[in-house]
């Protein structure tokens, strides 16, 4: 029988597969992230339908109990969805000064014709 967490863990899962699945054949997210997220997803589905396997994972790691595994891991994949988020914004504002830049001496080439 699945605990009542176990539902809301899976039903989450679910919920967030078919919304990364719609974004993914709307172009929207590429296909590298479609896959972390995917397998993100399906662990957490997992861990709804096998808590068995959750436990014993948690507990070959040495962690004393399962929230310890749970946030442990919960902040190693934040940090790193994190560096990507920062990556990102680093090349988006390289790109808009590059592109502001382009103008302005568009607009200067513009000025000296007249």
């Amino acid at each position: 029988m699945i605990e009542p967490y176990g539902l809301i863990v899976i039903l989450l899962g679910l919920i967030m597969a078919a919304y990364t699945f719609k974004e993914f054949y709307r172009k929207r997210i590429g296909t590298i992230p479609f896959i972390i997220w995917t397998i993100i997803w399906i662990a957490l589905i997992s861990t709804g339908v096998y808590p068995q396997l959750y436990l014993g994972l948690a507990s070959s790691l040495g962690m004393a109990a399962p929230i310890q595994f749970v946030t442990t891991f919960s902040i190693m994949i934040l940090f790193a969805i994190v560096y990507q988020i920062f990556r990102t914004v680093g090349d988006i504002n390289r790109k808009i000064t590059k592109i502001v830049q382009q103008l302005a001496l568009e607009k200067t080439e513009v000025k000296m014709d007249q």
